[in-house]
């Protein structure tokens, strides 16, 4: 009999003749950044819907349903319509994953070129539009950051025909060309500006009087521009911002410096007063002293995407489709740990973390959405798959013929048990 069948054959008997040790789980972001390889997933193309997308964030106030939105900056190729739009994932990831595309009927104009999206803690979500005017006026500068309900009983399903503009639920347009979005709390938003090379705070309040859909009543809006940081935004390229809700510490991918900078969202005051352009607004603001610093400023040609993982921070680079992750426990000593190759250069827009702990992120050139899981526990010869060989690959391990290279030791640990051994090798053979 060979020793192959013995196993096979006796698993059980020898399962009873190994010490049981503690088990401990591991999220998948947890295996993607001690894992020697990574599976990029295609999880949505342009049958989807999607078509330049250029960023995603996952509703958090609906979370059940595991729901993933997506930006547009157009609409779908099957969409002859002007204006952005969205695709919704449902359940993204598995096998009852579906999706729903959206646009409202004056997106043209709210979702005009959309570049970034951000949901907030109370079922809203904002887009910022990376066009000079939102009217598409040659000499106007009327452009800025819309807001919408996530209700999908309400988002572009109200007002489609009027009387109403629609199913917005507020916007403010003090900020052309801006880039990147960040929800701090409530209806208030951070804007990568690019028109005025710096970062802005939009507080809409109230949206609109009694939360009325595609009004026009945008007299409550406060803006904030902190004008002593400086950025730079790149044409066609967005620049992603994510808050740390634990620090309130705001990480901006300033792309065209080639670096990340991040700011204290609590710091800074009111220096003096601005002049809204095109709209009555409660206030409109440059403020002065806020605290901000440069935390990563080697190692990146164009970061586009960003967010936020326990104590790492991710960094997407459009120019060569890297994956860089940094730990950032200590707040001082940023640690590059990783840097994943999607091998898609000049195409790679924004990236989040799901819930799960896979990385997911937008393509804009390709419209594609991919999800990045850490290999399959067992595939110790890295073909995506468990097979014989995996297998042998472990029992030489075991019986001390050869031995693994310490990389594969997370993949060799199928039951997470922080060790190496017959049940691992039983863990396999029950999978083939």
């Amino acid at each position: 009999m060979s020793i192959i069948s013995f196993v096979m054959n006796n698993k059980y008997v020898l399962l009873i003749l190994v010490t049981v040790s503690a088990s401990f789980s591991q999220t998948k972001f947890d295996k993607i950044i001690s894992a020697p390889f990574v599976v990029n997933q295609i999880s949505g193309s342009e049958t989807d819907g999607l078509n330049n997308p250029r960023d995603l964030d996952f509703n958090t106030y609906r979370s059940d349903m595991n729901e993933l939105w997506v930006i547009n900056e157009n609409s779908a190729t099957f969409d002859s319509n002007f204006g952005g739009s969205t695709v919704t994932f449902y359940n993204v990831g598995t096998d009852s994953q579906w999706t729903d595309y959206r646009k409202d009927s004056y997106s043209g104009h709210f979702m005009h070129t959309a570049s970034a999206i951000a949901f907030s803690d109370n079922g809203g979500f904002a887009n910022t539009l990376d066009i000079q005017d939102a009217n598409g006026n040659p000499s106007g500068y009327f452009s800025g950051c819309s807001l919408w309900e996530s209700d999908t009983s309400v988002y572009a399903r109200v007002n489609q025909n009027g009387p109403e503009l629609g199913s917005h639920w507020d916007m403010l347009h003090q900020s052309p060309f801006s880039v990147g979005i960040a929800a701090e709390t409530a209806n208030i938003y951070w804007l990568f500006d690019g028109f005025h090379n710096t970062i802005a705070k939009y507080n809409f309040q109230e949206p609109h009087s009694d939360h009325e859909h595609g009004g026009e009543d945008h007299s409550d809006g406060l803006v904030y521009r902190y004008d002593e940081v400086v950025v730079e935004r790149v044409s066609g390229l967005s620049s992603h911002m994510v808050i740390d809700q634990g620090t309130d510490l705001l990480y901006v991918c300033d792309t065209g410096n080639n670096r990340i900078i991040r700011m204290n969202i609590n710091s800074g005051s009111i220096n003096y007063s601005l002049t809204p352009y095109g709209e009555n607004i409660e206030g409109y603001y440059s403020m002065h002293n806020a605290e901000y610093e440069t935390v990563v400023d080697s190692g990146l040609i164009n970061p586009t995407g960003i967010d936020i993982y326990n104590n790492y921070l991710l960094v997407s680079d459009y120019s060569n489709g890297e994956i860089i992750i940094y730990n950032i426990e200590q707040q001082n000593n940023f640690q590059e740990i990783q840097r994943i190759q999607t091998n898609l250069s000049n195409d790679v827009m924004g990236i989040k973390v799901g819930p799960d702990g896979s990385i997911w992120y937008v393509c804009t050139n390709s419209s594609r959405l991919y999800q990045i899981l850490p290999p399959l526990n067992g595939d110790l010869n890295g073909d995506n798959d468990i097979t014989l060989a995996d297998l042998m690959i472990l029992l030489s391990h075991l019986v001390n013929a050869s031995s693994l290279n310490q990389d594969y030791y997370s993949i060799a640990d199928t039951n997470s048990d922080s060790m190496i051994d017959i049940y691992d090798l039983i863990h396999i053979i029950d999978t083939l």
